[in-house]
């Protein structure tokens, strides 16, 4: 099916005729072309006449082949007319009146000519055109890629290079269609600018006996901070089953290292385990679970549960250690301390009193791509909940996000009084990561307006499930 939408003005009525007389060249009716060609004109200056003469709006052509016909539809939400003159026969030309001579040339060159009342989806004229007898027209057929025998020892693990930007495209879009929430991927221009500023930094697997790409991974940090978040993963269906995904995963996390990260988080899918075990093999740790933080999405080629929003595991791989002073709140301290015992990073907690500042800070970001809210209390003061409360209705009501995340520095002081007034209004504790907002480490609260159905979370490892059931008893406090 060819779809053209125009405004309904005369002066765009070369631009029907072109779509029409392009249309006829590539089904090759050139018997019929000009009948269509005439037809498609009377029918476009009709429907200005009469269901537009009061008000402007738009004129939807639609052109459908099967066996024996040529299908050119007018759609059109103006203003209801008598639609039963297209269906009488007329044989005199001189007892049409001027209103009715359009539709009369249409039924003496078209085959057959029908209105259609689609009620509130407003009307379709319909124009059918005999194709010559025992001739077949289709569009053309895109070609099917042939398949070639690739071998690992062809390909090399490199660093992005901007010649490369149009193919990731391609292999998200024939791997995702375009149902991959990040949507940065679908433009070259934008790879290549983001992995200049450094806020992406993109590791291909270059195919380099074909010179084409045959997978990508990245680096993601936005601010660029101390920590990114790998992901963005993705093998062309050719190279699949060469075990490119674990190789460019690998070199991704040499190269956060590289320019000097202190670690790495990812967010692995819970509807299987699959991520989640090349996580834990590759030395990442399980640091917090995230209830319905990724959207419902249609997946091409892939099934999946729409039913409700989907859930990932926080995973963290640290790269470097340094001195870490916190404020671990009493409430969570054993879930906490085990969580740092798995990364085995130091720390020492500050038991000190001091009272607190009057003036915090508080700041807030929506992502409409997966419809998450995020607050990040940098600075904690006495007006921290009052601002957080602030943020909270913004993204709430008038973002209206889905899933709102509040992350709370550890490393300023004593949390203690926040987290008590945080959990009043219905965040629970969901984990904690290092260094991740002006490189310090935080706490992570979820606020999740529906709960999630858990028996469709899979979980991999048993230290996982440990602080998935710790995070799902704090959840079932506020639901």
């Amino acid at each position: 099916m060819l779809q053209l939408v125009i405004p309904s003005y005369k002066k765009f009525l070369p631009l029907l005729n072109s779509f029409i007389n392009v249309s006829s060249d590539v089904f090759e009716i050139h018997e019929i072309k000009e009948k269509i060609e005439l037809c498609a004109e009377e029918s476009f200056i009709y429907i200005l006449k009469n269901s537009y003469r009061e008000e402007q709006g738009d004129i939807e052509i639609k052109i459908e082949l099967n066996e024996t016909h040529f299908i050119l539809s007018f759609f059109d939400k103006g203003l209801p007319i008598d639609i039963s003159f297209s269906q009488t026969a007329v044989k005199d030309i001189d007892s049409v009146d001027t209103e009715g001579l359009e539709l009369l040339l249409i039924k003496r060159f078209s085959h057959k000519a029908e209105w259609i009342n689609h009620g509130k989806e407003g009307r379709e004229f319909k124009l059918y055109f005999e194709l010559p007898q025992q001739a077949i027209y289709s569009l053309p057929q895109p070609e099917e890629e042939t398949e070639v025998e690739v071998s690992a020892e062809d390909i090399e693990i490199k660093r992005f290079e901007p010649q490369w930007a149009i193919e990731i495209s391609q292999i998200i879009y024939k791997a995702y269609g375009y149902s991959y929430p990040n949507e940065d991927l679908y433009f070259p221009d934008k790879i290549i600018s983001l992995n200049e500023s450094g806020q992406l930094v993109s590791v291909v697997a270059h195919d380099t006996k074909r010179n084409k790409i045959a997978g990508h991974y990245a680096l993601e940090r936005e601010d660029l901070g101390s920590v990114a978040e790998i992901g963005q993963a993705v093998v062309a269906p050719a190279y699949r089953g060469l075990g490119l995904m674990k190789k460019i995963r690998l070199k991704t996390q040499e190269v956060g290292k590289e320019i000097g990260l202190e670690g790495i988080m990812s967010k692995p899918v819970t509807v299987h385990l699959f991520s989640q075990k090349t996580n834990e093999a590759l030395g990442a740790v399980s640091v917090g679970m995230g209830f319905g933080v990724s959207p419902v999405k249609h997946f091409k080629k892939i099934e999946a549960d729409t039913s409700q929003r989907g859930s990932c595991m926080y995973y963290f791989l640290p790269l470097k250690n340094r001195k870490r002073v916190l404020y671990v709140p009493h409430k969570h301290r054993q879930i906490i301390e085990a969580i740092y015992a798995d990364l085995n990073l130091e720390y020492v907690v500050n038991e000190k009193e001091a009272p607190i500042r009057k003036n915090g800070t508080v700041k807030s970001s929506y992502s409409p791509n997966f419809e998450i809210g995020s607050i990040f209390v940098t600075k904690i003061g006495s007006d921290s909940i009052s601002y957080i409360k602030e943020a909270f209705f913004d993204l709430a009501f008038r973002m209206k996000a889905k899933v709102l995340l509040l992350y709370i520095t550890m490393e300023d002081m004593e949390v203690e009084s926040l987290i008590s007034e945080i959990e009043k209004e219905n965040f629970f504790f969901s984990g904690i990561l290092p260094s991740f907002v002006n490189g310090d480490d935080v706490l992570i609260y979820e606020f999740l307006p529906e709960d999630i159905d858990e028996s469709k979370v899979e979980i991999y490892s048993e230290r996982a499930k440990v602080l998935v059931a710790y995070v799902s008893k704090e959840k079932r406090k506020v639901l």
